[in-house]
């Protein structure tokens, strides 16, 4: 059901499969490259190819967490943390929604069409679907 496409043990060596990217169901996407997932999770690429807003979810479940950051964004979970309390205290932006556990995250997701996500591949249900990472 989750495919992972994109190549890890290119220097993670993070187990492959610890996490797959979710939209909504009702989302037209299926793929994406691992550097538009790195814009949109950087709040720099804000609208899906069909116009709508991206809405970020953040999945604060420390182990997808520290994977997901490796991985996509090329930054440690410190960093990105980082990142997004400047993007807060500058003003940049609203923060996106965190959530501690893949139901939350899948919950979430699978109620809001322009949501994007991480979560455990086994936590997937019928209201999100998998996005393939491309390199």
């Amino acid at each position: 059901m989750a495919l992972w496409l994109f190549a890890v043990g290119a220097g993670g060596g993070e187990p492959p499969g610890n996490f797959v990217l979710v939209v909504n169901a009702g989302n037209d996407v299926t793929t994406i490259s691992r550097k538009d997932a790195e814009l949109i999770f950087l709040n720099k690429q804000r609208s899906w190819p069909d116009g709508k807003n991206i809405s970020v979810v953040i999945n604060e479940n420390p182990k997808i967490y520290d994977s997901f950051s490796h991985i996509v964004l090329r930054r440690s979970s410190q960093q990105f943390l980082v990142f997004r309390k400047r993007m807060l205290f500058r003003g940049q932006g609203i923060p996106p929604p965190t959530f501690k556990t893949d139901k939350d995250v899948v919950a979430f997701v699978g109620e809001h069409v322009g949501s994007i996500s991480y979560v455990s591949p086994d936590a997937v249900t019928l209201a999100v679907k998998v996005v393939s990472i491309l390199q």
